[in-house]
């Protein structure tokens, strides 16, 4: 991707990365919401996509992005060592989101589902097969997160785990203001909160993604963008092997650097 590489950063960006389903939406919403004090009646009058648009994707692509004014707020699925090297050179701040790897599994078979030009029509038990076997057995899934999580000390970089905002999400949104240099009220905390609840997202258009689905690219039958958002829910649809397998790959690319993430709360 010679565009992505030689894309030009600029000091004042702020990143939100993270692997496929593994929170982006919440953390974009939140991260705008903070620097903008908590204008939660434009952040529902403007698409999520044009606020924070996607690195990597053709839309609205990065000569909209070039455009933007500062600071810009960009978002991105790629490993560490394929993000822009001026990223870096700059030292851009980002907000990195991890995710159980059992959930991000099961949301992310959903969303294949979803997807109309992917269309997958396989079990879950197919998919899991394939994907252990292919990415996941690979450790690709498990070395995403871990290049950021031994960069966390680092002081542009802001470690989260999705399963500490379902827990508690006004702590995070401090945390997220702090890291960012941003002064909130403690009403514009709640409000942040309340208006990044799951319930909330759900319904809100311009985070659900309903743009997708008006242009033929979400099949209609499939659910919406916004599924669940549960901590918990691969006990839905893992069997007991699964999870040992999960369980496993766990241990070797995760818990051997000192990192857990929560199946259950």
């Amino acid at each position: 991707m010679p565009e992505i590489t030689t894309f030009q950063a600029r000091s004042d960006d702020i990143y939100v990365v993270t692997a496929p389903k593994a929170g982006t939406t919440l953390t974009q919403e939140l991260v705008w919401l903070v620097c903008n004090e908590a204008d939660t009646e434009r952040a529902r009058e403007v698409d999520l996509d044009d606020r924070f648009p996607f690195l990597e994707f053709p839309y609205p692509g990065r000569k909209f992005i070039g455009r933007l004014s500062s600071p810009r707020f960009i978002k991105s699925h790629l490993r560490l060592e394929f993000l822009p090297p001026d990223i870096f050179n700059k030292k851009c701040k980002i907000i990195y989101t991890a995710r159980n790897m059992k959930d991000v599994f099961v949301s992310l078979y959903h969303f294949l589902r979803l997807l109309s030009f992917v269309n997958y029509k396989g079990t879950f038990e197919e998919f899991f097969k394939l994907h252990t076997e292919t990415l996941m057995g690979r450790g690709d899934f498990w070395d995403h997160v871990l290049s950021f999580w031994k960069l966390r000390n680092e002081s542009n970089i802001l470690f989260l785990k999705y399963e500490d905002m379902i827990k508690d999400l006004a702590s995070q949104v401090r945390l997220i203001a702090k890291f960012l240099d941003k002064q909130l009220t403690e009403e514009q905390v709640r409000k942040i909160a309340f208006n990044c609840s799951f319930d909330n997202m759900k319904h809100n258009p311009s985070v659900n993604k309903t743009w997708m689905l008006d242009a033929g690219l979400f099949n209609a039958n499939q659910g919406s963008f916004m599924r669940k958002g549960k901590v918990g829910d691969w006990k839905n649809m893992f069997t007991a092997e699964m999870s040992e397998c999960m369980d496993e790959l766990n241990r070797e690319h995760f818990e051997v650097h000192g990192l857990h993430l929560e199946e259950e709360i």
